[in-house]
Protein backbone atom coordinates (compact mmCIF):
# COMPACT_ATOMS: atom_id res chain seq x y z
CA UNK A 1 0.00 0.00 0.00
CA UNK A 2 2.91 2.12 0.69
CA UNK A 3 3.76 1.70 -2.57
CA UNK A 4 1.02 2.64 -4.04
CA UNK A 5 0.47 5.83 -2.16
CA UNK A 6 4.08 6.90 -3.64
CA UNK A 7 3.36 6.17 -7.62
CA UNK A 8 5.20 8.55 -9.71
CA UNK A 9 2.84 10.37 -12.63
CA UNK A 10 3.72 7.72 -15.03
CA UNK A 11 2.39 4.85 -13.23
CA UNK A 12 -0.48 6.96 -11.93
CA UNK A 13 -1.36 7.65 -15.54
CA UNK A 14 -0.70 4.07 -16.80
CA UNK A 15 -3.12 3.43 -14.11
CA UNK A 16 -5.34 5.78 -15.22
CA UNK A 17 -6.17 4.61 -18.45
CA UNK A 18 -6.46 1.35 -17.45
CA UNK A 19 -9.00 1.87 -14.70
CA UNK A 20 -10.69 4.21 -17.66
CA UNK A 21 -10.55 1.08 -20.47
CA UNK A 22 -12.26 -1.06 -18.04
CA UNK A 23 -14.79 1.58 -17.06
CA UNK A 24 -15.52 2.41 -20.20
CA UNK A 25 -16.20 -1.71 -21.34
CA UNK A 26 -18.69 -2.19 -17.69
CA UNK A 27 -20.06 1.08 -17.90
CA UNK A 28 -21.67 0.33 -21.68
CA UNK A 29 -21.95 -3.53 -20.93
CA UNK A 30 -23.82 -2.57 -17.26
CA UNK A 31 -25.73 0.21 -18.46
CA UNK A 32 -26.84 -1.33 -21.77
CA UNK A 33 -28.09 -4.50 -19.74
CA UNK A 34 -29.99 -3.07 -16.96
CA UNK A 35 -32.42 -1.20 -19.66
CA UNK A 36 -32.18 -4.14 -21.76
CA UNK A 37 -33.91 -6.50 -18.79
CA UNK A 38 -36.37 -3.34 -18.39
CA UNK A 39 -37.69 -2.82 -21.41
CA UNK A 40 -37.25 -6.67 -22.18
CA UNK A 41 -35.54 -6.21 -25.52
CA UNK A 42 -32.41 -8.11 -27.09
CA UNK A 43 -29.16 -6.50 -25.78
CA UNK A 44 -28.34 -5.82 -29.67
CA UNK A 45 -31.23 -4.47 -30.46
CA UNK A 46 -30.46 -1.51 -27.75
CA UNK A 47 -28.46 1.26 -29.52
CA UNK A 48 -31.82 1.31 -32.13
CA UNK A 49 -34.46 1.50 -29.63
CA UNK A 50 -33.23 4.10 -27.03
CA UNK A 51 -32.91 6.05 -29.88
CA UNK A 52 -36.28 6.44 -29.97
CA UNK A 53 -38.01 9.46 -28.53
CA UNK A 54 -40.32 7.49 -26.29
CA UNK A 55 -37.82 6.01 -24.76
CA UNK A 56 -35.64 9.46 -23.73
CA UNK A 57 -35.94 8.52 -20.24
CA UNK A 58 -34.05 5.44 -20.99
CA UNK A 59 -31.91 7.06 -22.69
CA UNK A 60 -30.92 9.57 -20.24
CA UNK A 61 -30.42 6.81 -17.36
CA UNK A 62 -28.22 4.68 -19.28
CA UNK A 63 -26.32 7.43 -20.54
CA UNK A 64 -25.34 8.45 -16.88
CA UNK A 65 -25.02 5.32 -15.67
CA UNK A 66 -22.43 4.93 -18.18
CA UNK A 67 -20.83 8.16 -17.27
CA UNK A 68 -20.92 7.25 -13.82
CA UNK A 69 -19.33 3.68 -14.58
CA UNK A 70 -16.56 4.91 -17.01
CA UNK A 71 -15.23 8.29 -15.58
CA UNK A 72 -16.82 8.52 -12.03
CA UNK A 73 -15.08 4.90 -11.28
CA UNK A 74 -11.05 5.69 -12.60
CA UNK A 75 -11.08 9.00 -10.65
CA UNK A 76 -12.56 8.06 -7.61
CA UNK A 77 -10.24 4.58 -7.33
CA UNK A 78 -6.92 6.34 -8.24
CA UNK A 79 -8.05 9.22 -5.63
CA UNK A 80 -8.21 6.49 -2.78
CA UNK A 81 -4.15 5.22 -4.25
CA UNK A 82 -2.78 8.81 -3.59
CA UNK A 83 -1.45 9.83 -0.55
CA UNK A 84 -3.92 13.01 1.41
CA UNK A 85 -7.79 12.95 1.13
CA UNK A 86 -9.68 11.43 -1.31
CA UNK A 87 -12.06 14.10 -2.43
CA UNK A 88 -9.79 16.69 -2.40
CA UNK A 89 -7.17 14.65 -4.73
CA UNK A 90 -10.56 15.08 -6.67
CA UNK A 91 -10.35 18.50 -6.56
CA UNK A 92 -13.31 19.24 -4.22
CA UNK A 93 -11.72 21.94 -2.31
CA UNK A 94 -13.82 25.10 -1.13
CA UNK A 95 -14.74 28.08 -2.49
CA UNK A 96 -11.91 31.08 -1.95
CA UNK A 97 -14.37 34.17 -3.31
CA UNK A 98 -18.19 33.50 -4.28
CA UNK A 99 -17.25 36.42 -6.92
CA UNK A 100 -15.65 33.95 -8.91
CA UNK A 101 -18.99 32.35 -9.65
CA UNK A 102 -20.06 35.63 -10.99
CA UNK A 103 -17.05 35.64 -13.11
CA UNK A 104 -17.57 32.09 -13.94
CA UNK A 105 -21.51 32.54 -15.27
CA UNK A 106 -19.99 35.35 -17.44
CA UNK A 107 -17.64 32.93 -18.73
CA UNK A 108 -20.19 30.51 -19.26
CA UNK A 109 -22.27 33.02 -21.46
CA UNK A 110 -19.15 34.51 -23.51
CA UNK A 111 -18.34 31.21 -24.21
CA UNK A 112 -21.19 30.24 -25.72
CA UNK A 113 -21.00 33.01 -28.38
CA UNK A 114 -16.99 31.92 -29.14
CA UNK A 115 -18.83 27.96 -29.46
CA UNK A 116 -20.88 29.31 -31.98
CA UNK A 117 -17.93 30.78 -34.03
CA UNK A 118 -15.38 28.20 -33.72
CA UNK A 119 -18.69 26.17 -35.24
CA UNK A 120 -18.43 28.39 -38.59
CA UNK A 121 -14.65 28.32 -38.34
CA UNK A 122 -14.75 24.20 -38.52
CA UNK A 123 -17.25 23.82 -41.28
CA UNK A 124 -14.75 26.27 -43.84
CA UNK A 125 -11.96 23.83 -42.89
CA UNK A 126 -11.31 21.93 -46.07
CA UNK A 127 -11.31 18.39 -45.82
CA UNK A 128 -11.37 14.95 -48.39
CA UNK A 129 -15.20 14.44 -48.92
CA UNK A 130 -15.24 11.04 -47.85
CA UNK A 131 -14.06 12.15 -44.30
CA UNK A 132 -16.16 14.78 -44.64
CA UNK A 133 -19.13 12.26 -44.92
CA UNK A 134 -18.05 10.18 -42.10
CA UNK A 135 -17.95 13.23 -40.03
CA UNK A 136 -21.19 14.59 -41.03
CA UNK A 137 -22.74 10.94 -40.24
CA UNK A 138 -20.79 11.23 -36.85
CA UNK A 139 -22.90 14.23 -36.03
CA UNK A 140 -26.28 13.00 -36.96
CA UNK A 141 -25.77 10.31 -35.03
CA UNK A 142 -24.74 12.57 -32.09
CA UNK A 143 -27.74 14.62 -32.87
CA UNK A 144 -30.23 12.26 -32.78
CA UNK A 145 -28.86 10.62 -29.58
CA UNK A 146 -29.26 14.16 -27.87
CA UNK A 147 -32.50 14.85 -29.64
CA UNK A 148 -33.81 11.73 -27.97
CA UNK A 149 -32.38 12.47 -24.70
CA UNK A 150 -33.63 16.01 -24.53
CA UNK A 151 -37.39 14.63 -25.74
CA UNK A 152 -39.03 16.96 -23.63
CA UNK A 153 -43.25 17.47 -22.67
CA UNK A 154 -43.26 18.13 -18.78
CA UNK A 155 -41.61 19.95 -16.42
CA UNK A 156 -40.65 16.81 -15.07
CA UNK A 157 -38.83 15.47 -18.17
CA UNK A 158 -36.52 18.47 -17.82
CA UNK A 159 -35.68 18.42 -14.97
CA UNK A 160 -34.91 14.89 -16.22
CA UNK A 161 -32.79 16.21 -19.10
CA UNK A 162 -31.00 18.62 -16.57
CA UNK A 163 -30.35 16.04 -14.02
CA UNK A 164 -28.86 13.50 -17.20
CA UNK A 165 -27.21 15.33 -19.44
CA UNK A 166 -26.00 18.77 -17.31
CA UNK A 167 -25.74 18.25 -13.78
CA UNK A 168 -24.27 14.21 -13.91
CA UNK A 169 -21.89 14.99 -16.88
CA UNK A 170 -20.66 18.23 -15.16
CA UNK A 171 -19.86 16.62 -12.35
CA UNK A 172 -18.18 13.49 -13.54
CA UNK A 173 -16.19 14.60 -16.62
CA UNK A 174 -14.70 17.60 -14.30
CA UNK A 175 -13.97 15.38 -11.75
CA UNK A 176 -12.25 13.03 -14.56
CA UNK A 177 -10.59 15.33 -17.17
CA UNK A 178 -9.64 18.13 -14.38
CA UNK A 179 -9.68 17.23 -11.41
CA UNK A 180 -7.86 13.83 -12.54
CA UNK A 181 -6.31 13.83 -16.19
CA UNK A 182 -5.16 17.88 -16.19
CA UNK A 183 -3.14 16.83 -12.24
CA UNK A 184 -1.81 13.95 -13.65
CA UNK A 185 -0.59 15.26 -17.28
CA UNK A 186 0.80 18.60 -15.11
CA UNK A 187 2.84 16.20 -12.33
CA UNK A 188 4.40 14.21 -15.84
CA UNK A 189 5.09 17.66 -17.60
CA UNK A 190 5.36 20.40 -15.09
CA UNK A 191 3.99 22.57 -17.37
CA UNK A 192 0.34 23.78 -16.69
CA UNK A 193 -0.39 25.10 -20.33
CA UNK A 194 0.90 21.60 -21.85
CA UNK A 195 -1.83 20.00 -18.73
CA UNK A 196 -4.77 22.08 -19.63
CA UNK A 197 -4.35 22.11 -23.82
CA UNK A 198 -3.66 18.13 -23.88
CA UNK A 199 -6.77 17.34 -21.48
CA UNK A 200 -8.42 19.47 -23.36
CA UNK A 201 -7.50 17.56 -26.76
CA UNK A 202 -8.97 14.31 -25.42
CA UNK A 203 -12.25 16.12 -23.53
CA UNK A 204 -13.23 16.82 -26.89
CA UNK A 205 -11.73 13.97 -29.16
CA UNK A 206 -13.86 11.39 -26.43
CA UNK A 207 -17.47 13.47 -27.65
CA UNK A 208 -16.52 11.94 -31.25
CA UNK A 209 -17.73 15.24 -33.50
CA UNK A 210 -15.18 16.60 -35.69
CA UNK A 211 -17.59 19.27 -36.20
CA UNK A 212 -17.65 20.33 -32.26
CA UNK A 213 -14.16 19.53 -32.27
CA UNK A 214 -13.26 23.06 -31.47
CA UNK A 215 -15.49 24.09 -29.71
CA UNK A 216 -15.70 21.19 -27.18
CA UNK A 217 -11.72 21.97 -27.28
CA UNK A 218 -12.07 25.73 -26.30
CA UNK A 219 -14.48 24.43 -24.01
CA UNK A 220 -12.15 22.13 -22.30
CA UNK A 221 -9.52 24.87 -22.12
CA UNK A 222 -11.26 27.34 -20.87
CA UNK A 223 -12.47 24.50 -18.07
CA UNK A 224 -8.91 23.64 -17.68
CA UNK A 225 -7.58 27.55 -16.82
CA UNK A 226 -10.78 27.80 -14.29
CA UNK A 227 -9.38 24.37 -12.87
CA UNK A 228 -5.88 25.91 -12.57
CA UNK A 229 -6.29 29.06 -11.26
CA UNK A 230 -9.30 28.64 -8.17
CA UNK A 231 -7.48 25.31 -7.69
CA UNK A 232 -11.07 23.57 -6.85
CA UNK A 233 -13.43 21.68 -9.34
CA UNK A 234 -16.36 23.04 -8.04
CA UNK A 235 -16.24 26.47 -10.71
CA UNK A 236 -15.43 24.11 -13.91
CA UNK A 237 -18.39 22.24 -12.81
CA UNK A 238 -20.54 25.23 -12.67
CA UNK A 239 -18.51 26.24 -16.16
CA UNK A 240 -19.80 22.89 -17.48
CA UNK A 241 -23.27 22.50 -16.40
CA UNK A 242 -24.34 26.13 -17.70
CA UNK A 243 -22.89 25.52 -20.87
CA UNK A 244 -25.09 21.91 -21.52
CA UNK A 245 -27.90 23.24 -19.00
CA UNK A 246 -28.89 26.09 -21.04
CA UNK A 247 -29.02 24.38 -24.11
CA UNK A 248 -31.51 22.10 -22.65
CA UNK A 249 -33.19 24.68 -21.18
CA UNK A 250 -33.23 26.05 -24.75
CA UNK A 251 -34.38 22.81 -26.28
CA UNK A 252 -37.32 22.72 -23.77
CA UNK A 253 -38.36 26.07 -24.54
CA UNK A 254 -38.51 25.64 -28.36
CA UNK A 255 -39.67 21.70 -27.96
CA UNK A 256 -42.91 22.53 -29.97
CA UNK A 257 -41.06 23.85 -32.95
CA UNK A 258 -39.29 21.20 -34.67
CA UNK A 259 -37.68 23.68 -37.36
CA UNK A 260 -36.27 25.75 -34.50
CA UNK A 261 -34.75 22.49 -32.77
CA UNK A 262 -32.25 22.01 -35.79
CA UNK A 263 -31.90 25.48 -37.04
CA UNK A 264 -31.03 25.90 -32.66
CA UNK A 265 -28.25 22.55 -32.95
CA UNK A 266 -27.06 23.56 -36.37
CA UNK A 267 -26.96 27.45 -35.20
CA UNK A 268 -23.61 29.43 -35.74
CA UNK A 269 -22.46 32.89 -35.59
CA UNK A 270 -20.06 35.16 -37.72
CA UNK A 271 -16.06 34.52 -36.89
CA UNK A 272 -15.41 37.76 -35.71
CA UNK A 273 -18.04 37.28 -32.94
CA UNK A 274 -15.62 34.52 -31.82
CA UNK A 275 -12.55 36.79 -31.79
CA UNK A 276 -14.68 39.26 -29.43
CA UNK A 277 -16.14 36.76 -27.36
CA UNK A 278 -12.40 35.53 -27.17
CA UNK A 279 -10.92 38.57 -25.98
CA UNK A 280 -14.00 38.52 -23.20
CA UNK A 281 -12.98 35.12 -22.32
CA UNK A 282 -9.46 35.94 -21.64
CA UNK A 283 -10.75 39.33 -19.55
CA UNK A 284 -12.58 37.46 -17.36
CA UNK A 285 -10.18 34.54 -16.85
CA UNK A 286 -7.74 37.70 -15.88
CA UNK A 287 -10.24 38.84 -13.54
CA UNK A 288 -11.02 35.09 -11.85
CA UNK A 289 -6.98 34.67 -11.56
CA UNK A 290 -6.38 38.12 -9.73
CA UNK A 291 -9.75 36.92 -7.13
CA UNK A 292 -8.38 34.16 -7.03
CA UNK A 293 -4.88 35.67 -5.80
CA UNK A 294 -5.83 38.46 -3.70
CA UNK A 295 -8.40 35.85 -1.62
CA UNK A 296 -5.01 34.01 -1.24
CA UNK A 297 -2.77 37.07 -0.18
CA UNK A 298 -5.42 37.96 2.34
CA UNK A 299 -6.05 34.91 3.52
CA UNK A 300 -1.66 34.82 4.35
CA UNK A 301 -2.13 38.41 5.92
Amino acid sequence: MYQLFDMRPPMRMALFLGLSGIGMILGALISFSIVSAILHIPFSEMQKVIMQPEYASMAQFANALASIIAFGLPSIALAFFVKGNWMENMGFAPLKSFQSAGIVILVALTGMILSGALGSLTEKIPIPTDFKNWAEGLEAQYKKAMLSMTHMSSLKDLFFALLAVAIIPSIIEEVYFRGTLQKIILDLTGKPYAAIILTAIFFSAIHFSFFGFLSRMALGIVLGYVYHYSKTIWLPILLHFLNNGIAVVILYSIRNNPSNVEKMMDDHLPIYWGIIALVGIYYLLKQLKNNYNNAGLEKSI
